[in-house]
């Protein structure tokens, strides 16, 4: 019985009938597809049958909408959750609710930080839908209070969080440093202070390879020193055996310097 009946709705929605009969009284005469609940100061929505098509949850004391608050709604034409005090609503609700041809959502207390992320981009491809679109407004924090949800950059309200009453913001930049790379760094410079001075068998072998390598190079610098100090010393005695010099005598300047050259005209 229950599938014939969902068949039979599926089936009315389909034919593309009117707005007017989109209204409690009218729709098949059977009260299990329109329920209104408007004016009742309820704080969440009612458990549905999967059959409802309209649903007035209008002026009540809503706080938030999440997607297993609307699981049992999921044949919806017309959704009303306008004038109550929702900060946030999930946009994973509203993307389940694949019949939707109207909703209203104005007149709420929309908290636009990055819990309102999906609930922004959903307006992005159903903004057609929301009968009320421009009395969709930002509550809090102060500095967006006022600013319509569908003109808030999806890049901000998706990679950015602000903490209120502070007036500090968190970028996805600024948490992957504090979160990732300080913890990484903080470790990494402990197990360097561990290795070089703890009392441990890493340690020495550490610190004696430490000392081996800094050998190594300081022996290597002082052959080099040596072997160029010898070449200078190899290099004058072969420039003053050219020049004819003595045993034991000076080396002298123009002994080394070539003399002036003469031309013949």
């Amino acid at each position: 019985m229950m599938i014939q009946q969902t068949f039979i709705l599926l089936t009315f929605l389909s034919l593309g009938l009117p707005d007017d009969l989109y209204s409690c009284g009218s729709l098949m005469g059977d009260g299990r597809y329109c329920l209104d609940y408007s004016g009742q100061q309820l704080k969440e929505p009612p458990s549905g049958t999967n059959l409802t098509a309209i649903l007035d949850l209008s002026s009540n004391s809503i706080p938030l909408i999440t997607k297993e608050m609307l699981m049992d709604h999921q044949l919806l034409i017309r959704l009303n959750l306008s004038h109550n005090e929702i900060t946030v609503l999930d946009g994973a609700a509203l993307w389940q609710l694949g019949s939707l041809k109207e909703v209203y959502l104005g007149n709420n207390k929309y908290t636009c930080d990055t819990r309102i992320c999906s609930f922004r981009s959903w307006l992005d491809t159903y903004s057609k839908v929301v009968q009320d679109l421009d009395e969709v407004i930002c509550h809090a924090p102060s500095h967006l209070a006022g600013s319509k949800v569908k003109d808030l950059s999806t890049t901000v309200v998706c990679n950015n969080r602000t903490i209120n009453g502070i007036g500090f913001e968190i970028n996805t930049g600024t948490v992957f440093l504090i979160w990732i790379v300080v913890p990484i760094l903080i470790t990494l410079l402990t197990a360097i202070y561990i290795v070089l001075n703890g009392d441990n068998h890493l340690g020495r072998v550490v610190r004696r390879s430490c000392v081996t390598f800094w050998q190594r190079l300081c022996f290597h610098r002082r052959d080099r020193d040596e072997f160029n100090h010898d070449e200078g010393d190899q290099r004058r005695r072969s420039v003053g055996a050219g020049s004819g010099a003595a045993a034991g005598e000076p080396l002298r300047v123009e002994d080394v310097l070539p003399g002036p050259s003469t031309t013949t005209l």
